[in-house]
């Protein structure tokens, strides 16, 4: 079908439905019970198509809680599932470095949007506050952290260079395997019911218009696939045989970095991702079990498993 004819179509369903819905508020007993059920599923497909379209662009209201400590973080992210305690790196990234700079936390495990419309966010002194990034340089500055203190401004630079490669790069190709390669293990990952696999196909979508849109979805998939590797083996490179990126002791890099390679080592079993990681470069695995052994000792806790499931 081509955009004309789509553009046709959506035309003409919203046409009809806007009929339907006055003849629904003027006189709806003319209306046959087969034709509401049509009025009303068509009114979710455009409810769809136009959240598609528009989605993301205004800034997200959340409810708030009436009640709250002064100072207290009340961070907001994914259930766990068995794989992993979240589904989404920028949410293991947010709590390993809240962990790492022992600030107190209360987590609201759930799927509550923040103000960006996006998971994680944080709640704080009876205001919402999101993007992982903008999160952290704020509780640095209200709680006096600094786990970069020991880096020099170079090392800085190279900290924030790793930083914006995984979470604006490395990332998408994770995203690719998860939501495009491997759809067919998504449901079984998220632990959801059958019902739940339409939305996931809107996710799907979704993330395959975003990727478009940012550029790298237009590569082939082998222009993909070298350009994520390359980026991991540099990760591998640079860390060689140091206990964490930057050195002897942890730093905000870490749980960066520790947030994208952990939704790989535990979330992407059998693809060329896991492959790099846990088989090409094996310092890249064992520095995962270094940062979840000293900062998630709960791990097993959240994600219910055994020593059966290990």
């Amino acid at each position: 079908m081509s955009a004309e004819n789509v553009q046709v179509s959506f035309r003409g369903l919203l046409e009809y439905l806007q009929t339907s819905i006055v003849q629904l508020l003027t006189d709806p007993t003319q209306l046959s019970p087969g034709q509401g059920v049509l009025v009303g599923a068509s009114a979710l497909l455009v409810g769809a198509v136009l959240w598609s379209c528009c989605g993301g662009q205004r800034r997200n209201k959340v409810k708030l809680r009436a009640e709250f400590t002064p100072g207290k973080v009340y961070f907001h992210t994914l259930p766990p599932v068995k794989a992993i305690p979240c589904l989404t790196p920028f949410g293991i990234k947010l709590e390993t470095y809240l962990r790492m700079a022992d600030i107190p936390y209360e987590p609201m495990r759930g799927f509550s949007y923040g103000p960006k419309g996006k998971i994680p966010w944080i709640e704080y002194n009876g205001e919402a506050m999101g993007d992982s990034g903008l999160i952290l340089e704020f509780l640095n500055r209200e709680k006096g952290v600094d786990l970069n203190q020991s880096l020099s401004a170079a090392d800085k630079a190279v900290s924030r260079a790793f930083t914006k490669m995984v979470e604006e790069n490395t990332y998408w190709g994770m995203a690719e395997v998860r939501w495009i390669d491997d759809f067919d293990k998504v449901q079984e990952l998220c632990e959801a019911p059958w019902a739940f696999v339409f939305f996931l196909r809107g996710v799907r979508s979704k993330v395959k218009q975003t990727m478009w849109a940012h550029g790298i979805g237009r590569h082939s998939r082998d222009e993909l696939q070298g350009i994520i590797e390359k980026d991991l083996r540099a990760i591998s490179s640079f860390l060689g045989t140091k206990p964490y990126l930057m050195g002897e002791q942890p730093t905000e890099v870490d749980a960066a970095v520790f947030g994208q390679l952990s939704e790989i080592v535990w979330t992407t079993s059998g693809s060329y991702l896991h492959r790099i990681v846990t088989v090409d470069c094996p310092n890249l695995l064992a520095y995962c079990n270094r940062i979840k052994d000293r900062y998630w000792s709960d791990w097993d806790q959240l994600t219910n498993k055994t020593k059966k499931d290990q």
